[in-house]
């Protein structure tokens, strides 16, 4: 399910989801009511540029991302947004973007990435481009502060300057940058998927999510003897 007509405020959370954990939807829950939101986007991307292929299907990560978001709190406000399948591969974010423009060229966009992310931008696919179209939300990972996002933008040239708020910096083209050090971004899905491979129950897998693994037998998991 794809963004509505009306004009609106969307964010967009892209990534493997391999598999979707706990951590992804209080990330996004707290997005969508920290940075007032109208509605959040998942969109798993069937062949990411910047990482390994996923060990599930695209299929599979998708039933799991509905499955998830379906006994998730504020499931009205959040939905998988399957574009990417439609767009050629390696889903490159700005192609992305540009697809949702041309469908609902009224809304407006904030994508939500990782600080690590944010660093790596001047390496991707029309990075500065990206930056001219879209809004960040970019939430602290590692060891990241408050004034990086700032040097990095520096660093990229990209015309950013910062607003009255000092966690927010603002573009040539309208578009912002949002820093959020108050939550983390969530930690890799490859713990999860060495648990299942052991047998385990992970924590952080909301039960809809075990539950599909369980039936597909995804990630090497078997019943534990």
């Amino acid at each position: 399910m794809d963004a509505p007509g009306p004009p609106q405020s969307i964010g967009l959370f892209g990534g493997t989801f391999d598999p979707v954990h706990s951590g992804h939807l209080a990330l996004a829950a707290h997005v969508l009511d920290r940075c007032g939101l109208d509605r959040l986007l998942f969109i798993p991307a069937p062949e990411p540029p910047h990482k390994r292929r996923p060990e599930a299907s695209f299929a599979h990560r998708t039933a799991m991302l509905e499955a998830a978001l379906a006994d998730c709190p504020q499931h009205r406000r959040m939905a998988v947004s399957l574009i990417e399948a439609e767009l050629p591969t390696p889903s490159y974010t700005i192609r992305t973007v540009e697809a949702l423009m041309a469908r609902h060229g009224q809304s407006r966009y904030f994508l939500v990435i990782g600080a690590d992310s944010l660093r790596d931008l001047p390496h991707w696919h029309r990075g500065r481009e990206l930056l001219a179209r879209v809004s960040l939300i970019v939430v602290r990972r590692d060891q990241t502060g408050p004034g990086d996002p700032g040097r990095i933008l520096a660093e990229l040239g990209s015309g950013f300057v910062p607003a009255t708020d000092p966690h927010t910096w603002r573009g040539p083209t309208g578009t912002t940058l949002t820093y959020l050090d108050e939550v983390d971004f969530p930690v890799s899905s490859s713990a999860i998927r060495a648990q299942l491979a052991r047998g385990e129950t992970p924590a952080m897998l909301p039960a809809a999510v075990f539950a599909h693994i369980q039936a597909h037998r995804l990630y090497g998991w078997r019943p534990s003897p």
